[in-house]
């Protein structure tokens, strides 16, 4: 057998990796002989070649126990696989992976990527380590040029590490990251205004507008053609080879999407479910950012009720829910009937 992992492999006469041991000259040829003839035998029931001193054979029956080992892993894996199909609540084929999802965290990634790069040129022409002053660039570039504009300045902070002095992961709601991508022009510009940085310019620049034109083939909402799928995959593939070869992001700048889009799983589901918008969870998204903007501007947010109402009696939840039921009231016109039946007029 072979068996590495075995601490007395040496010592054990049914292990490739044995070595004959003896106390006495008889014992040791007797241990010598008893290898030879076990190494004989597996050779010949392989229909293995039989020439050779025994350690010229020794190695010839563990390259095959060597290729025998893996097979045997590969067919348990194989085993597993098929089991697990049968037990499995969900095939990778029907985990359909939301594609707004896709676009929000992909277009997060690049942003930040390309911030961190910008700090660290920063760092490096101010030989400062803070980014104090870096932080208020960004927000003007951000607030007046890709989020806002000068009239109408938007109100974005930049995250930065505890220290102040790296950036942290950026985050974003789907519109506004789809925003940034769409204006980041002004974001690669500044990164690299130095004319030595052109080249690596040029090629953001490129992979920037590769990415885009692939979402708007993947945001589609009509059935995808069999040209839209190859220009889709196309447009991806030039937008990872650059991003992960020459943008400076290398593998770090690697996330499971990116992944997705590169090795062509995204291409994958396209085919075979013709259309990926119908599945995403736009609805739940813009759900959840009502949600968000009902809680902290039309409640209070779990605080004063009134002085006869008990801390035990205080809920975050109840003023939401109110919230919503009023919308759906309205939505459905049972509130619009109520009202017109009861002849209530503004």
């Amino acid at each position: 057998m072979y068996d590495p992992t075995d601490t007395l492999r040496t010592s054990n006469p049914y292990n490739i990796e044995y070595r004959p041991q003896g106390d006495t000259a008889a014992t040791l040829a007797e241990a010598q002989r008893f290898f030879s003839n076990l190494v004989t035998t597996e050779l010949r029931l392989r229909g293995l070649h039989l020439y050779g001193n025994m350690e010229e054979r020794r190695i010839r029956l563990e390259k095959l126990l060597i290729v025998e080992q893996k097979i045997d892993l590969i067919s348990q894996a194989v085993l597993r696989g098929d089991e697990g199909k049968e037990a499995a609540m969900l095939l990778i084929s029907q985990a359909i992976p939301c594609i707004l999802h896709l676009e929000n965290r992909v277009g997060e990634k690049l942003v930040t990527v390309l911030l961190a790069m910008a700090a660290n040129k920063y760092q490096q022409r101010s030989n400062c380590r803070t980014l104090t002053r870096f932080a208020n660039i960004i927000q003007d570039i951000f607030n007046t040029r890709i989020l806002g504009s000068f009239t109408r300045p938007s109100q974005w902070k930049l995250p930065l590490s505890a220290k102040g002095d790296s950036v942290a992961k950026v985050s974003l709601t789907n519109k506004k990251t789809r925003l940034v991508v769409d204006n980041i022009l002004h974001l690669i510009n500044f990164t690299f205004s130095d004319p030595a940085d052109d080249e690596k310019k040029r090629v953001w620049l490129k992979l920037i507008e590769d990415y885009r034109e692939a979402m708007k083939i993947l945001r589609k909402r009509s059935e995808y053609t069999a040209e839209d799928i190859r220009s889709f995959q196309l447009k991806i593939y030039d937008f990872y080879v650059a991003y992960i070869e020459d943008s400076g992001a290398g593998k770090e700048g690697v996330t499971n999407y990116i992944h997705m889009l590169g090795s062509f799983h995204i291409s994958y589901y396209m085919k075979t479910h013709g259309n990926l918008y119908k599945y995403s969870q736009q609805g739940w998204e813009s759900l959840n950012e009502k949600f968000k903007l009902a809680f902290f501007n039309h409640t209070q947010r779990g605080g004063n009720f009134g002085i006869n109402v008990t801390d035990q009696e205080k809920s975050y939840l109840r003023t939401i829910f109110m919230f919503f039921q009023r919308e759906a009231l309205w939505v459905s016109g049972m509130a619009e009937e109520y009202f017109l039946t009861k002849n209530v007029t503004t």
